[in-house]
């Protein structure tokens, strides 16, 4: 089983693990990277991969001036239409509208759309009236990210060994597998997607 947008990459939960000599299984270390990558999706409401081509999602946006979307993660192919099924208009970036947050890190997304020039319509009972082709996601998977993944597929890779939650016995009793690692939340705490 291959890791398919995964957040971090087997050599690197091998040297979290300090498997010098690759002996543990393959196959399970990339379940439990698989497993991980999916899960920080889950627990952050986005995703930390990118569309490797445009993708178009449309959108209610309720207010006149400002709209929340998906992670974009480049300019590059983003086309941003308002108006509703049948009757889109196209809107120039910078001209139009800004992408928000005006400086993303080196690891980055836009998630908010500002109008400067214009209003996006109201929307009609449920009509969606904001239409987005872009390559959604991120351009590359922050650090804090990276490592909340090593860590969580570390702790889903040693439970096969764990019976009970118990992982072994230490000088203090049993050494337990808690459910939820401060750690991976505390790294992933500035990830999580806050919609308006």
């Amino acid at each position: 089983m291959a890791v398919v947008n995964g957040y971090c990459t087997v050599p690197d939960l091998r040297a979290h693990l300090q498997d010098s000599g690759s002996r543990l299984d393959t196959d399970l270390l990339e379940r439990a990277i698989t497993a991980a990558s999916r899960a920080v999706d889950a627990h952050c409401g986005r995703r930390f991969w990118q569309d490797t081509v445009p993708v178009t999602k449309s959108y209610v946006a309720p207010y006149p001036d400002v709209a929340w979307v998906d992670d974009i993660s480049e300019t590059s192919a983003l086309i941003v239409e308002v108006g509703g099924p049948g009757s889109w208009s196209a809107l120039t970036l910078d001209s139009d509208f800004v992408l928000w947050p005006d400086i993303p890190d080196a690891a980055h997304a836009w998630w908010r759309i500002e109008m400067i020039n214009g209003e996006i319509p109201r929307p009609v009972g449920r009509a969606r009236n904001l239409r987005v082709t872009a390559k959604f996601g991120w351009s590359d998977v922050p650090d804090a990210v990276r490592t909340a993944t090593i860590l969580k597929a570390a702790s889903l890779f040693q439970r096969k060994d764990a019976v009970f939650g118990v992982a072994g016995f230490g000088e203090f009793g049993p050494v337990r597998i808690t459910r939820k690692d401060p750690d991976v939340y505390d790294l992933l705490h500035d990830y999580v997607r806050g919609w308006a």
